[in-house]
């Protein structure tokens, strides 16, 4: 992927195909997750997602079951996933799926935040560094204590420290729930590159809620120099429910 391009769904289908996506807890990894396997499964033969999220019992990938059986993907997480049990099992298969990332087999991984769902991505750390992969650092700067680019750098050395994986591409997921706007969205634009910027990691573009996503572009091209064209928006759809509410 290169700096600055815009951001589709192939992107998530090229070398490599192995994929995990990391971040501070509450950014929006789940439902980013869900978009991309889904997106994924449009393009390849087989999709997994692994669900490394032991820390959150309430936003797992993996209680999103009828959606991920609707689309045929294959799924590994912890043992009590549909559950509130916030118990540390995993599932076998894992050390399997991971090897097994192919171009006709996309796996995509979502860890949950921060260091100590890192340490669940540590456990696999070896089999995923011998292989061609991209992690994903996820950015919501309206997140409490994630707002300002030296935060979020902490964080990344944190959860690079804690897994023992470097963190290759940054990615822009900032939002206010059913609360966005398309000028919150892409006014978190220029942190968000900064935090890629001053880590020297590669930025890869943000998204946007699809209803909002042209006129985040709109937003972004008037205040920054590259073409509209290059706008690196990706859109996408309100997946994961909450346990309480729509």
């Amino acid at each position: 992927m290169n700096k600055n391009k815009q951001l589709h769904a192939e992107d998530f289908a090229t070398n490599p195909w192995l994929t995990i996506i990391t971040g501070h807890y509450g950014v929006g990894k789940t439902n980013l997750s869900l978009n991309a396997v889904r997106d994924l499964r449009a393009l390849m033969n087989r999709v997994t997602l692994i669900d490394l999220d032991i820390v959150n019992p309430y936003f797992r990938s993996t209680d999103s079951k009828d959606f991920l059986d609707e689309h045929d993907i294959r799924v590994f997480g912890p043992v009590y996933a549909r559950s509130t049990l916030d118990t540390p099992s995993l599932a076998p298969g894992i050390d399997e799926a991971i090897i097994d990332a192919s171009p006709n087999h996309a796996v995509l991984i979502d860890v949950g935040g921060d260091p100590d769902g890192a340490r669940a991505l540590g456990r696999y750390s070896a089999k995923i560094d011998a292989r061609p992969h991209r992690l994903i650092y996820v950015v919501n700067v309206h997140r409490p204590d994630m707002t300002t680019v030296a935060e979020n750098i902490d964080l990344i050395r944190s959860i690079e420290e804690t897994s023992g994986l470097k963190v290759t591409h940054v990615l822009g997921n900032t939002h206010l729930k059913e609360f966005s706007t398309a000028a919150d969205i892409a006014g978190a634009f220029k942190t968000t590159l900064a935090i890629a910027e001053s880590a020297g990691i590669e930025f890869v573009g943000i998204t946007a809620p699809r209803e909002l996503a042209d006129e985040v572009k709109t937003h972004i091209a008037k205040a920054n120099p590259m073409p509209a064209k290059q706008t690196p928006v990706y859109p996408v759809d309100q997946i994961v429910v909450t346990p309480w509410g729509e």
